[in-house]
């Protein structure tokens, strides 16, 4: 699962992923809410912030998202994973939404054209 941005896509990935015979889903681009591991990156990133001092080095970098990940809570993390029921069942509602208003618009549009509901459309259709 990624979010289609760029470095989830690169060619180094994506033969990767051919290579472990791994399919991506099909999903939203640059879409943060729908991944649950873009929150935990951002608790992460927000607990590496906090830190004083701040990792000056990737090794040191490296030692405190560990660290930080054996302090996350569980019940984070759970809740994340309990989520994602609700957070696909949105998704595909509002694709439903986008497709109605769509062919509503495409009808709207074609009554105008010539004055017969849904002649042009079932131009497009075809």
């Amino acid at each position: 699962m990624d979010d289609n941005a760029r470095p989830h896509r690169a060619r180094l990935v994506n033969e990767y992923l051919q290579s472990e015979n791994i399919r991506r889903m099909d999903w939203p681009a640059i879409s943060p809410d729908l991944n649950p591991i873009e929150h935990v990156w951002d608790a992460l990133g927000r607990r590496i912030g906090a830190r004083h001092p701040s990792p000056r080095s990737l090794v040191e970098l490296r030692t405190a998202l560990l660290e930080e990940w054996g302090l996350l809570p569980l019940d984070l993390l759970q809740s994340l994973v309990n989520s994602m029921r609700a957070r696909c069942e949105t998704l595909i509602a509002v694709r439903e939404w986008k497709e109605s208003s769509r062919r509503q618009n495409l009808s709207h549009t074609a009554t105008r054209k010539n004055g017969r509901p849904g002649e042009s459309r079932l131009k497009f259709l075809q």
